[in-house]
């Protein structure tokens, strides 16, 4: 067998030759598909691209592959990914062209269903134990609208989940920046006391997975302004759902939609109201909710609109009526007991002369939902949680408060999604996209 061995050390010892071991095809295959479906996504990204493609398809791999923090143009234009000059780079930026509806399309067909990974769809594979079959069987003589509810319910593994949150971009020297406002910031240079600057503020929309990670994928973005941000967070979601639609991600449950305090939980219910979407907002302290009226036969006088009201105390020993659904969940890994509590068909108190409803064209709406409050023994750091957190649920059907909770705790991955996005880009707070 002497064609069968190496000689590679003085005195002539020899050492067998070992054959590579044969590849393994499940991962051979996977890496066809990975590395086939990347170049159909590059193609597609091309095709967005509509003036200076070329010199702008550079600038993005440059931007991916930059070895490190991206902190100038300049340097941009050394990158070995960007073949050009740096007065194409310049060009590209003032000269190039993005047909921005292609573009949101072909990421929102893309990447939502990407976002879990390998590691997240085997979790989800062993978390859900349903039995669609024997589950269809079962609704075959449910009436439809029931039937479709509890279809609605049970596709919490499958529901693609969003996360829609807004940055600042400061711009205090920039004076001749068109629509500057002032923009909520830490680093404030104003007087010390108010925590805002001059920039810009730019909302970002991004699937988020089932486990907690420091990813989400981002599939669009709107520069807003304090006063059309409610329209714009309409628009933005109105337009997800006709992309998701287009893209043919139906039969999977109707998408979650999970936002911070500071959107107008009654005007974003009102407007997508019948929409099958799932919204779940983070509620003020001080909100002040009201089940339906109690009435009678032979009640006499004006038939009364608002009910008891659940007001959403910070004490969670504060006075309220007995919720109609308790979730405990005692030790947990990150927060200790958690108990969510829940009252199902409440209402906001709405006006017409203000806000979203200013002007609103006949009787106003009455938008039912359910209000959440979330309880934790602790905070994954150990420190006691200074607020209760109230949430507002409105979509096709009810949800599991389990559910609930945990994709609430998702949208905290958009957020360091964009701590690391800073980190690459030197420090910036936001990259102006538009």
């Amino acid at each position: 067998m002497d064609h069968h061995v190496l000689t590679a050390l003085p005195g002539g010892q020899r050492l067998p030759l070992m054959a590579p071991a044969a590849p393994d095809p499940g991962q051979v295959a996977g890496a066809v598909a990975g590395y086939l479906a990347l170049r159909e996504f590059r193609k597609g990204l091309y095709k967005c691209l509509t003036a200076r493609p070329d010199a702008l398809f550079e600038l993005t791999d440059a931007i991916l592959c930059a070895d490190h923090a991206v902190t100038s143009l300049v340097q941009l234009s050394l990158v070995p990914e960007f073949r050009r000059g740096h007065g194409a780079l310049y060009a590209a930026l003032a000269d190039g062209r993005i047909d921005e509806e292609a573009l949101a399309a072909l990421l929102t067909g893309t990447l939502p269903q990407l976002v879990d990974g390998e590691e997240g769809r085997a979790w989800v594979s062993g978390h859900d134990t349903i039995d669609y079959g024997l589950l269809e069987q079962a609704l075959a003589g449910v009436p439809a609208r029931h039937a479709a509810q509890v279809r609605e319910a049970g596709a919490r593994w499958t529901r693609l989940r969003f996360a829609i949150d807004a940055t600042p971009y400061p711009r205090p020297d920039a004076e001749c920046s068109p629509e500057r406002g002032h923009v909520h910031h830490d680093a404030c240079r104003c007087d010390g006391t108010r925590k805002t600057i001059p920039g810009w503020e730019y909302q970002f929309l991004a699937a988020v997975g089932h486990l907690r990670t420091a990813w989400a994928a981002l599939v669009d973005v709107e520069r807003t302004t304090a006063a059309t941000r409610t329209r714009q967070t309409i628009g933005q979601v109105t337009s997800l759902l006709r992309r998701l639609h287009a893209a043919g991600h139906g039969g999977r449950g109707a998408p979650l939609v999970v936002m911070d305090a500071g959107y107008s939980a009654a005007a974003l219910t009102a407007a997508l109201a019948g929409q099958p979407v799932h919204l779940l907002i983070r509620l003020a302290s001080g909100s002040v909710f009201y089940a339906d009226p109690v009435t009678w036969p032979g009640k006499h006088g004006r038939p009364g609109k608002h009910g008891t009201p659940v007001t959403c105390h910070n004490d969670p020993g504060q006075p309220n009526p007995e919720p109609d659904e308790s979730l405990m969940l005692p030790g947990t890994p990150r927060y200790g007991t958690v108990r969510v509590d829940a009252w199902h068909q409440v209402h906001p108190l709405i006006h017409g002369d203000r806000g979203y409803f200013a002007g609103w064209d006949g009787e106003l709406p009455v938008l039912r939902g359910a209000l959440l409050r979330v309880t934790v023994e602790h905070l994954p750091d150990g420190r006691k949680p200074h607020k209760t957190m109230w949430l507002w649920h409105a979509g096709p059907s009810p949800l599991s408060l389990d559910g609930l909770w945990r994709a609430y705790l998702a949208r905290f991955d958009e957020e360091h999604n964009a701590v690391l996005s800073v980190m690459r880009r030197g420090g910036r707070t936001a990259w102006p996209w538009r």
